[in-house]
């Protein structure tokens, strides 16, 4: 995995590489407040926000003076929470708790700006100094996989308290057997690439040499539904739904370790060899 995101981050950043150009790497990792957002059955259920990790490598490049590309590759879990409506005619009992599992891979170009700290000093007696960024890009993410616990009053009057379930992608719901998959559910139709709008602004700092610490705030607006046309069903109890047009929104902090990968006294190199063999 990271010898793909290596080769990807050098062919996303080359047509913009100059002699000149800086290349940061390294781990990155981030926490994430979300909430699902219902376009169907939004009468019936309500959603409660979740929390959520995520862990992966980012990469960064100086591409202007004050402009900066980066690109993280995470492995992302996010949860979704709905519930029963407390009204005549909805089940409270309702409820659902899913973990989804992503490949995820935003990109942020961001305007960034250095200041300096007021009274306080480093080495040498320099002034220290800190970047601010604000910035915006997509995020394209993959969904893995999905689970969850499912509890409803059709459960309950069949003496089921509750059902742990993991969910298949792209099967039929005929095709379930009720006894051998009764911890199953069915997603028949699902989007599992999916695309949200990323709206990022943070601090970076460079504390030791040329390493970079970034914290960044995003905002993940989704623009994808888990599915347009198929709702989760479950072969144990088809009467309970679980809405799949819907967007999942989410505020996301992270921070990365970035490393400099020297890849600019590559290019360099490479030109001044070229130089001289010209003059050969």
């Amino acid at each position: 995995m990271m010898r793909i995101f290596i080769v990807a981050t050098i062919i996303h950043f080359s047509p913009l590489m100059n002699a000149g150009a800086q290349l940061l790497m390294g781990p990155v990792a981030g926490g994430s407040l979300s909430k699902v957002f219902l376009f169907d059955h939004s009468n019936d259920f309500d959603t409660s926000p979740t929390l959520g990790f995520d862990a992966g490598l980012m990469a960064s490049m100086r591409v202007r003076t004050n402009f900066v590309l980066n690109m993280q590759l995470l492995y992302s879990q996010r949860s979704k929470s709905i519930s029963g409506l407390d009204l005549k005619g909805h089940d409270p009992q309702f409820r659902i708790s899913s973990t989804m599992q992503y490949i995820e891979m935003p990109i942020f170009y961001v305007l960034e700006f250095k200041n300096f700290t007021k009274g306080l000093k480093g080495a040498g007696g320099k002034r220290k100094s800190y970047n601010w960024f604000v910035g915006a890009g997509p995020v394209i993410s993959y969904w893995l996989s999905n689970s969850g616990t499912l509890k409803s009053s059709n459960l309950l009057e069949n003496g089921i308290s509750k059902i742990d379930y993991t969910t298949v992608f792209g099967q039929e719901n005929t095709s379930f057997d009720l006894l051998v998959d009764m911890n199953k559910q069915s997603i028949t139709d699902p989007n599992r690439f999916q695309f949200a709008v990323n709206i990022s602004g943070g601090l970076a700092f460079e504390p030791v040499g040329l390493h970079k610490i970034v914290t960044t705030m995003h905002l993940y607006i989704g623009q994808t539904f888990f599915s347009s046309k198929t709702d989760g069903y479950f072969p144990i109890s088809p009467y309970d739904v679980d809405a799949m047009k819907a967007k999942n929104h989410s505020i996301r902090f992270s921070i990365a370790y970035l490393f400099d990968t020297k890849i600019e006294n590559l290019k360099k190199g490479k030109s001044t060899n070229s130089v001289k063999n010209r003059k050969r």
